[in-house]
């Protein structure tokens, strides 16, 4: 996966610290040792980015080595890209006053000065927020409660309840903080939902990072049951196999392993929730992504045997799903989806996710159809959130009395 992203992290690396070399290193200093000790962070960064890559950097052993691999990569560089940017603002304004003049007077750099100083505090903000992000954020459970209304939902079915989690990427959680899975489990298990709804990415690269997560993860339990459905990283395609039929031997056994929880795990099929004589559809989908997502969900077989009106929960994981099949192929009233993580940083509402997907964190409305795209609990190649704090989603269905519109709250 770091292969992904190799260039954006060379230009982290090399832009920033040639930037301040070129400004202020060479000229503070003329020893030529002491000018090459301002590398040595970089050069550090880069043999453990050769050396992570080198070693399949996906195996479950290497993952809490990639994630400290990121604070040190993301807590030295984040920092001097944004001093650099802010920095280049003054000097390039600077310049325009001056026309390109060598020589300026104080009036004239107070540009530079006053970016300079933005610069500097947006660095040293962007260190205290990694780090509270790492060590806090990641952990900062919240309970998302949420209540939707629809005029067609099965009478018997009125205050349904509904515990939603999604993406916990439990291989993040070998770096020592393996404790965690049970914190999850017993936050879930406190809301006493009627029905349990999991909506994909339960490992981060393979069914192995489940290894002694059994007990905690057995003890989900709720009154109509645990359901749940793949999401891309369960399909083990961000790590090298010798042969393509181990990357699928390891899929099965994910799958054996999720079902042997009691989990009911959702490939394309679903189950019928019957309360006296009114019934409540619980569907799930295979991943159904963009590219290089995989593509296996299958609407038809998910939905076969059922009548068109039929109250439907869908899982789905990817929420592009959504607007490109499940809208126009389907009346499925509640689509309930993951995958983004929010971007794992919030603020004020928003993420840079939110450049990539249209919808990407909490509920969205198309007529009488609702998306719900979870934040996620977990975190993935980055055991870091902020503003978008890992969560819970607890759902209540209502019936809503025609002719008030489909809301959300």
């Amino acid at each position: 996966m770091l292969l992904r992203i190799l260039l954006l992290l060379i230009l982290m690396l090399v832009l920033p610290d040639a930037y301040i070399y070129i400004m202020y290193i060479r000229q503070w200093t003329k020893n030529r040792w002491f000018r090459l000790l301002w590398f040595v962070p970089m050069a550090v960064l880069v043999v453990s980015a050769v050396i992570i890559m080198s070693s399949n950097d996906m195996k479950p052993e290497h993952q809490p080595w990639v994630g400290i691999f990121m604070l040190f990569f993301l807590g030295i560089c984040a920092p001097k890209t944004l001093f650099m940017v802010f920095d280049g603002i003054g000097h390039g304004i600077n310049w325009f006053v001056t026309h390109g003049a060598k020589k300026r007077d104080d009036d004239e750099c107070i540009f530079v000065r006053a970016f300079r100083i933005v610069g500097m505090t947006l660095a040293l903000f962007a260190i205290a927020l990694l780090t509270f992000g790492y060590f806090y954020g990641r952990h900062h459970y919240v309970i998302h409660r949420q209540t939707f209304y629809f005029p067609d939902l099965p009478q018997e079915f009125e205050g349904y309840r509904i515990a939603q989690f999604s993406d916990m990427h439990i291989g993040t959680l070998r770096d020592g903080n393996e404790q965690d899975a049970r914190t999850i489990v017993d936050i879930i298990n406190a809301q006493n939902c009627d029905a349990i709804l999991f909506t994909g990415d339960l490992v981060n690269h393979q069914s192995s990072e489940l290894d002694g997560f059994r007990r905690d993860l057995n003890k989900l339990h709720a009154p109509d049951g645990v359901y749940a459905v793949m999401g891309n990283h369960d399909y083990s395609m961000y790590i090298r196999y010798p042969d393509e039929k181990d990357r699928k031997a390891d899929v099965k056994e994910l799958q054996r392993r999720i079902r042997s929880y009691g989990w009911q795990l959702l490939l394309n099929e679903h189950r019928i929730i019957r309360r006296g004589k009114d019934s409540l559809i619980i569907a799930g989908v295979e991943n159904d992504g963009r590219p290089p997502f995989p593509a296996y969900g299958d609407l038809p077989k998910t939905m076969k045997g059922l009548k068109r009106n039929c109250f439907t929960i869908l899982m789905s994981h990817d929420p592009t799903h959504w607007r490109r099949n499940i809208l126009p192929q389907t009346n499925i009233q509640l689509t309930l989806s993951g995958h983004t993580h929010a971007g794992q940083f919030k603020v004020f509402g928003w993420s840079p996710v939110a450049h990539v997907y249209s919808e990407w964190s909490g509920a969205y409305v198309e007529g009488n159809q609702i998306l719900n795209v979870s934040d996620g609990i977990g975190a993935v190649m980055f055991p870091f959130r902020f503003g978008a704090w890992p969560e819970v989603n607890v759902i209540t269905l209502r019936r809503e009395t025609p002719p008030t519109k489909n809301k959300t709250q």
